[in-house]
Formats: C-alpha cells, structure tokens, sequence
C-alpha cells in the first residue's frame, strides 16, 4: 500500500513538472515570435500569463483542476510575471516615463497571480476570487498603456 501511494506521489510530481514546464515552455516560445521592442514583447508575455492565470483559477473554482497543479501554475504564470517587469525596468530604451504604466500593471498582475496561488493552496475561494478580479484590473489596465506606448507603425 505504501508503495503504491508513493509512485502516486512520483507520478504527481513528474506530471506536475511536466505541466509547469510546458506551461514556461509555451510562454517563452510566444516571446520568441513577438516583436522586438521589449515594451511590446514584454506585454504581450504578460498579457498571455495573466489569460493563463485567469483560465487556471476559473479550472479550480470550477473544481476541473488540482489544488496542486492550480497552485504551481499561478506559480509559474506570477514568475513569469516578474521576470517580464524586470526586464521592462532593465531595459535602457528612451521611453523611461511611458513604459512607467505597463511596468506597474504587470507588477499588479504577478502580485495577483500570487495572492491566486496562496488562496488556492488555503483552499480559500474568496481570496482566489478577489485575486481574479485583480487580474482581470490589472490585465485592462495593461491593455490600456500598452496600446498607449505600443510602436506606431
């Protein structure tokens, strides 16, 4: 008994891994094929985690996703989150004001995604729910500068 509830748990992780990987994994490969102003880049990366965020808690409010596989999804999408705002703020470029906008809606994004990952791992609806109305905000708000300070072609 012991022994199968232990390649359970092996499993678990494997697939757990596996998800986390291929969630990072799609991210990144949508970066690649963006544009190459960071400013629009790093946005797009964002607003892609925060879709991603939004679908994973709506899976667990709906009882169709794992605690587990919820909680390290948020995990991923609110890293990934923050690297995106890191970059933005180490990027050198002149627009140091506009991209002030965009670097504070991904930072309420990733800030969201972990108070999504905490409720979740509570088992907490009400928190996951107030942090999926932050990113729904945050997600608008992002739109909104990045449509502002978005390259014109």
């Amino acid at each position: 008994m012991a022994a199968m509830q232990l390649a359970a748990g092996i499993s678990r992780d494997k697939n757990l891994w596996l998800w986390r990987s291929y969630l990072l994994l799609t991210l990144l490969a949508l970066a690649a094929c963006s544009s190459s102003e960071p400013i629009e880049q790093q946005s797009k990366i964002a607003a892609s985690a925060s879709q991603t965020a939004a679908m994973v808690v709506d899976a667990w409010a709906a009882g169709a996703a794992p605690s587990d596989y919820a909680s390290a999804a948020l995990q991923s999408t609110a890293e990934i989150l923050a690297e995106a705002r890191r970059q933005l703020q180490s990027d050198n470029s002149d627009q140091p004001g506009e991209r002030r906008g965009v670097v504070t809606a991904i930072g309420q994004l990733s800030a969201a995604a972990r108070r999504a990952q905490a409720g979740v791992e509570a088992g907490n609806p009400r928190q996951v729910g107030q942090a999926l109305q932050d990113l729904r905000t945050a997600t608008a708000e992002l739109a909104a500068y990045t449509k502002y300070v978005a390259p014109k072609s």
